[in-house]
């Protein structure tokens, strides 16, 4: 799989030199280009999952930068863009904001950038958070249904602890309870494999879903969001306040 194009833009030290780095430990093509006019040329051939500008930038206003980039951006609808800028910049920024750029201080650690960088990944593009949790499930297929435990979970599968093994393959209709929802999740699943006894402590299924009905699975994501204690100390990511 090709791993994700990051294209940082603007001059090399600074946030970016310490962010670069942190970002090619975690498997990204992390490609640096110094100046916004020759970066919004590369953007459609390149085809950046993110886009990282620093400002101010080196050669362009901020209006003429994002004009270029609302051109050469038209076809990439899953391009994202992180606008590392300080409170100064906001009243210059703010007019150009919508759902598909952020604007986040340069001061936060390269450790903090660098996760939310990879939260704006598609699910293939980056690992899925995992995290041991014990979360009732109940599972079934056809009118049948077995109460179980979560393992594992996170937002493309789960480990579920059952002695009922179905065969790999099968689907399962899934009701997933949060602590934090008053009605469980409902989803669609996959079983894409046993527990091996000799090498895990469980007996169980993997499950991979297929379908999170509702707001499932934005419900799912924050709560695993909240597990994992990680708050993003983001400034502003719309015109909206």
């Amino acid at each position: 799989m090709q791993r994700p194009i990051i294209m940082t833009v603007g001059s090399k030290g600074g946030p970016l030199e310490r962010l670069e780095p942190v970002l090619a430990r975690s498997s990204l093509d992390v490609q640096h280009v110094p100046l916004a006019s020759t970066a919004l040329k590369l953007v459609a051939s390149k085809r950046p999952a993110v886009i990282i500008a620093v400002f101010p930038l080196n050669d362009l206003c901020s209006e003429d930068f994002f004009r270029g980039l609302g051109n050469c951006m038209a076809s990439l609808k899953d391009t994202k863009v992180i606008l590392l800028a300080n409170e100064h910049y906001l009243t210059q920024l703010e007019p150009h904001l919508d759902e598909r750029h952020v604007l986040l201080s340069p001061s936060w650690t390269p450790e903090v950038l660098q996760r939310y960088v990879l939260s704006l990944l598609p699910t293939e593009g980056r690992h899925a958070k995992r995290l041991m949790l014990r979360l009732e499930v109940e599972m079934g297929t056809g009118p049948r249904l077995r109460m179980c435990q979560s393992d594992n979970i996170s937002e493309t599968g789960m480990l579920v602890r059952t002695n009922h093994l179905l065969p790999v393959g099968a689907q399962v209709r899934v009701a997933i309870t949060l602590p934090s929802q008053p009605e469980p999740i409902q989803a669609t699943a996959e079983i894409v494999r046993h527990t091996d006894p000799n090498k895990e402590k469980i007996r169980g299924l993997g499950l991979r879903f297929l379908q999170i009905k509702g707001q499932g699975l934005e419900a799912l994501k924050e709560y695993i969001y909240t597990q994992d204690d990680f708050r993003l100390p983001q400034i502003r990511t719309s015109k909206s306040p």
